[in-house]
């Protein structure tokens, strides 16, 4: 998965076989803050995906800021 500008510039990626590993473990086996999951979602890729989307965003206001 990619978050890119309308220039092509990637902004933020994933990897489709990271994010489908990352999914299938259990909460407390998450190392990683950054695809942590969160309580308001009880679907783990629901929540990982939010959380990758959020991340784009902060990612993103560098560039947005002009």
């Amino acid at each position: 998965m990619i978050i890119c500008l309308p220039n092509g510039t990637v902004i933020h990626h994933i990897n489709a076989n990271y994010f489908l590993d990352i999914t299938s473990m259990k909460p407390e086996d998450v190392e990683s803050s950054i695809f942590s999951f969160s309580s308001n979602f009880e679907d783990p890729s629901t929540a990982t995906y939010l959380q990758f989307l959020k991340e784009g965003l902060q990612r993103a206001k560098p560039y947005l800021q002009s």
